[in-house]
C-alpha cells in the first residue's frame, strides 16, 4: 500500500499536538490514501478519542493512535483546510528530507517546563 510522505504526517500531528493552530470550526478536514475524505472533531480530540467521521455516511472510525491512523492512510487535508494553506509541501525542503516514516509516526509534543518549576 502507498503511504503518505513523512512531512505530511509530521504535519497532521503537529495539528493533532496543538503545535499548529486547529481550525476555528472545530473540524479538522482529512483525507486518505485512497482518496477518502473524512473530518476530526476537535472535542473528540479535547476528551482524548481519536474518531474520524466519513464525509458522506457519517459513519465514524475509532482509532487508538495517531499512528494507526497514519497506518489506515488518513492525514489531514492540509488544501481543504484554509488555515493550513502554508503547511503544504515543498519538494526540496530540509524538514521533508529528514524525516522517515517511523520517526514521523512517533514525534511525541514536548512541554516546556514553567521558569519556577
Amino acid at each position: 500500500m502507498s503511504s503518505w510522505p513523512a512531512v505530511l504526517k509530521l504535519k497532521t500531528r503537529r495539528i493533532l499536538d496543538g503545535n499548529y493552530p486547529f481550525p476555528k470550526e472545530g473540524i479538522l478536514q482529512m483525507q486518505n490514501i485512497n482518496r477518502l475524505c473524512a473530518y476530526l472533531k476537535q472535542t473528540d480530540l479535547n476528551n482524548g478519542q481519536l474518531i474520524l467521521y466519513d464525509s458522506e455516511t457519517q459513519l465514524s472510525t475509532s482509532f487508538q493512535s495517531v499512528g494507526e491512523m497514519f497506518d489506515a492512510g488518513w492525514i489531514a487535508d492540509l488544501q481543504t483546510n484554509s488555515h493550513f494553506h502554508s503547511l503544504t509541501v515543498r519538494a526540496n525542503t530540509k524538514e521533508t528530507k529528514s524525516l522517515t516514516d517511523k520517526e514521523a509516526a512517533r514525534i511525541v509534543p514536548f512541554k516546556t517546563r514553567n521558569a519556577k518549576e
